[in-house]
């Protein structure tokens, strides 16, 4: 059955908080100021409304097979093609109306097919000068991709959340797995025992990329893996539990598009967290050559590196006249020829070339960096200017960013 995205604008959500910021004193019920609160109004004025019979009738066929499901942290609601009214949302709501289109992974350029038992040499943790001081301790780090390995032994006595996601965003299972071998190398290269920047990193794992071999999924079920992710540790008044930050190598297609924008934005408020996201690598097209959401101003965007500081010849770029002419990639790392955990019995490690490959490598120096200044947990903005500042520069400022990251800047 064919669902749709419905997404509330964000000045009716603003209206919602400004309302709910003067009402609160009046009792939980009008509390319009949380997310769970702005869903639940918008959720009471569809059952209400001129098609509440129609709305009625689709709750009652959701019991059955139906769909209608909300995201509370993104104020998003996923529902059966039949259940919306367009022109009802987007007069009472201003809503986008979104297909659940399938997202794809951003493939490695390279991957090779050979594999082995030994510990490989990690060239990029050495091109870091990593000594060991941080390890990204009481960090944790969200990562939406094809799952992860758990049993590979760089993931060894590590602590690990995870979620699988259905096509229509629904949470389904919580037993780790890879539907590829994607998410279990991005997941090495982040907080693996030998191959990972922060070793010592929390994981927690939203598996949405569960078509084609752990290549693709649908929007539903990124949005339903990031209201996951924002989920953590929400209702706690310490920062136990709660994703710190967020590791993306996803892409609709090259070139700017904004069907993650709204709920990035909303993550960046609140809880309040950075999406660091591969670039794409399509950069043999040429200059804007970038994809979503790697592209947006709202995340930090990251280029590849090989080992000797050259912008991999993948590597996307552009600039994006969507978001006032910004250029991207943000910064860059390595990520040619990175050796990782392969998923599959045998504790085997291979390597691949990708920008999904120097993300989680930059994602790693972002938990460090969280580990050094834990303040920065609650200030994800503050974050990327630091981490945008903390860099080598190099001669490609185009093709590069502003250089590559460098913890010890």
């Amino acid at each position: 059955m064919a669902v749709k995205i419905v997404i509330p604008s964000k000045a009716f959500l603003q209206d919602l908080e400004s309302r709910g910021q003067n009402l609160r004193s009046a009792g939980p019920h009008l509390n319009l100021y949380s997310a769970k609160g702005k869903t639940a109004h918008i959720h009471d004025l569809i059952q209400n409304g001129p098609y509440q019979q129609k709305m009625r009738s689709a709750r009652a066929a959701s019991r059955s097979q139906g769909v209608y499901h909300t995201l509370d942290n993104l104020c998003t609601f996923i529902m059966d093609e039949e259940q919306i009214d367009e022109s009802y949302f987007k007069d009472t709501f201003g809503a986008t109306i979104r297909e659940n289109v399938e997202v794809a992974s951003v493939t490695p350029a390279e991957i090779s097919q050979e594999s082995q038992a030994k510990l490989p040499e990690f060239w990029h943790k050495k091109k870091l000068n990593l000594d060991g001081s941080l390890t990204g301790r009481n960090i944790n780090v969200g990562v939406i991709d094809s799952g992860i390995y758990a049993s590979h032994q760089e993931f060894a006595g590590k602590q690990i959340t995870f979620a699988e996601f259905d096509s229509v965003g629904r949470l389904v299972g919580t037993t780790p797995k890879d539907y590829g071998t994607h998410g279990t190398h991005v997941c090495g290269l982040l907080a693996g025992r030998n191959a990972g920047v922060a070793p010592d990193a929390s994981l927690t794992v939203a598996a949405c990329l569960t078509e084609r071999g752990g290549t693709a999924g649908y929007l539903a079920q990124i949005l339903g893996g990031l209201n996951y992710l924002l989920e953590q540790g929400r209702d706690n008044d310490t920062q136990a539990g709660r994703v710190h930050l967020i590791n993306a190598s996803i892409e609709s297609a090259s070139g700017f598009n904004d069907y993650l924008h709204g709920a990035l934005d909303m993550a960046l408020t609140d809880p309040g967290t950075l999406m660091i996201a591969a670039i794409g690598n399509n950069g043999s097209k040429g200059k804007n050559s970038d994809s979503s959401p790697g592209n947006y101003d709202l995340t930090l965007g990251i280029g590849a590196l090989d080992e000797n500081d050259k912008v991999a010849s993948f590597s996307s770029w552009g600039t994006v006249a969507q978001l006032g002419n910004i250029n991207k990639p943000d910064i860059s790392a390595p990520g040619v020829w990175l050796y990782s955990s392969l998923s599959g019995p045998g504790n085997q490690y291979f390597k691949q070339s990708g920008t999904s490959m120097a993300s989680p490598v930059a994602a790693g120096i972002a938990a460090l960096l969280l580990e050094r200044q834990p303040e920065l947990i609650t200030q994800p903005l503050k974050l990327k200017e630091l981490l945008l500042n903390m860099v080598i520069p190099l001669q490609d400022t185009e093709r590069a960013g502003k250089g590559r990251i460098n913890l010890s800047s």
